[in-house]
């Protein structure tokens, strides 16, 4: 593979993680405006959909089988309808920089589900990560011990990453023989017609400024990411990738302090330094074994 191939794979990788990571952003920004998360959740998904089909038109790939679609659908659910609630939810409560922390412990837990499912054997490398990763986790935690409302929302986005880990499992098991474009189109229909469904007449949005940051969650923060992480592991491979995904809990950190005014504590640093230790430490060694 070209030097060229390479660096375009991990500047997309790169551009995943960090808009992917602006989604908790978005969220407290709209939800300033008095929006509800289940309203906020149906116009994302509505308004991503169709740049996710438009994005299957223009990278064609074989027809999904009947059970395949069955698959997507509960893939979809999981992900993007149930862990993304829970998650908006949970942004009710706590800052986006904690949000991002809590949920990039998902790799951790992949790791403990596909023990207890698939049997994969729980290595040395993996039990480190695991205590690296809630040890991190645990400190960063401890900062918030007495605000209001913080424990209902750090277990709501934890509940997020374990839903969302199960999708995760789902997913590269389709991953053999779908591509992920359209892994997510089939996905977002999916969690839209939940949504939509859930969705009972809460108010919509009257200020131009919610709209422009509706579109800029669904299209910035849900359609790009998913995009250019997909086009990254054509170049760079899905290891690889996941190597690069350590920059989203610092870019959300980063932005919120900016544009939030989220402050971070030193013990939060360290303990933020501890998860992505953690979770990198998972991905060398799937990489290194798939070498």
């Amino acid at each position: 593979m070209e030097r060229k191939d390479l660096l375009v794979g991990y500047l997309l990788a790169a551009a995943s993680a960090v808009t992917f990571s602006i989604k908790g952003i978005f969220a407290k920004l709209i939800y300033g405006y008095g929006l509800d998360p289940i309203t906020l959740l149906a116009l994302r998904f509505s308004i991503a959909m169709p740049f996710f089909w438009a994005a299957v038109f223009f990278f064609p790939s074989p027809r999904v089988s009947w059970r395949d679609l069955l698959y997507l659908v509960l893939s979809g659910f999981l992900g993007l309808y149930a862990a993304a609630l829970a998650d908006f939810y949970g942004l009710l409560y706590i800052d986006a920089s904690l949000e991002r922390v809590i949920l990039y412990t998902y790799p951790a837990m992949v790791a403990v589900l596909a023990a207890i499912f698939f049997r994969e054997k729980l290595t040395r490398v993996k039990a480190v990560s695991l205590v690296l990763t809630y040890a991190g986790l645990a400190l960063v935690l401890k900062v918030y011990g007495g605000i209001e409302g913080y424990a209902l929302g750090a277990g709501l986005v934890l509940f997020s990453a374990l839903i969302y880990s199960f999708s995760y499992i789902l997913t590269q098991f389709l991953s053999a023989r779908v591509s992920g474009v359209k892994i997510a189109a089939y996905g977002t229909t999916a969690a839209t017609m939940a949504f939509l469904g859930t969705w009972r007449g809460q108010r919509l949005p009257e200020e131009t400024e919610v709209w422009a940051l509706l579109v800029a969650l669904a299209v910035v923060s849900t359609f790009v990411p998913v995009l250019t992480l997909a086009l990254g592991i054509r170049r760079i491979g899905a290891s690889r990738a996941a190597l690069v995904s350590f920059i989203g809990p610092v870019s959300t950190a980063v932005l919120a302090y900016f544009i939030l005014g989220e402050e971070l504590e030193l013990v939060q640093i360290g303990g933020m330094a501890l998860v992505i230790a953690g979770v990198l430490a998972v991905s060398l060694e799937k990489r290194q074994a798939g070498a």
